[in-house]
């Protein structure tokens, strides 16, 4: 399979970059300068680019079966770069007949039925006071993949670590969510969510 990655020079995106390479895929790591680029894998395709300019989205996704977003926010960016972003990914995606997607969020996007713990309560009342616009933006970006039509999978998340080592994968629908989750463990479930074709069209979480 080829796999368009966006934020492939991210602290998750690295790792998931090279878990798509280790279980044979072809890779478009989508990235936002040269500098990033030289931390990414040389087995992957590089596109140097801007999420928000829609000819380097449509550039990146050219010719591949599947996209996988790990966008994140960075200081005096956009505060609504996940969501505009996102708008411009499926723009690409629809005008290149791609119709699966993968998307990382916060368990701060919640939807009925959801059992978060009072850890998860905290984390993210603390979140919303600290920086409102991230989670708006988060809601949002999958407001828009919710609408889209294509068969978009959002793994939700509480908190990520940098640990190399853990334990096995476990989603649930609803929670609650474990309270921190390696970077390396978020690159596996996504590769294994893209390669089964489970929870199309949910929001699982990392539990």
């Amino acid at each position: 399979m080829k796999v368009c990655v966006f934020g492939a020079d991210g602290r998750t995106g690295l790792p998931l970059v090279e878990e798509l390479i280790s279980r044979g895929h072809e890779v478009h790591a989508f990235v936002y300068n040269e500098a990033g680029g030289k931390r990414v894998s040389e087995e992957a395709d590089i596109f140097v680019g801007d999420v928000m300019n829609k000819e380097d989205v449509s550039a990146a996704v050219s010719e591949v079966d599947a996209v996988v977003s790990v966008l994140g926010h960075i200081p005096g960016g956009d505060p609504l770069m996940q969501t505009r972003g996102m708008e411009n990914i499926i723009s690409a995606m629809k005008e290149n007949n791609i119709s699966r997607i993968l998307s990382l969020t916060g368990t701060g996007v919640r939807v009925s039925g959801d059992k978060p713990s009072l850890y998860d309560r905290l984390a993210n009342f603390m979140v919303k006071k600290i920086d409102p616009e991230r989670v708006h933006d988060g809601v949002e970006h999958a407001r828009v993949l919710q609408e889209s039509g294509l068969d978009w999978t959002i793994l939700r998340v509480l908190k990520l670590s940098n640990k190399n080592s853990f334990s096995e994968a476990k989603l649930t629908k609803h929670g609650p969510a474990e309270w921190f989750t390696p970077r390396k463990k978020v690159a596996h479930i996504l590769v294994s969510l893209l390669e089964s074709g489970d929870f199309v069209g949910e929001m699982p979480v990392s539990s």
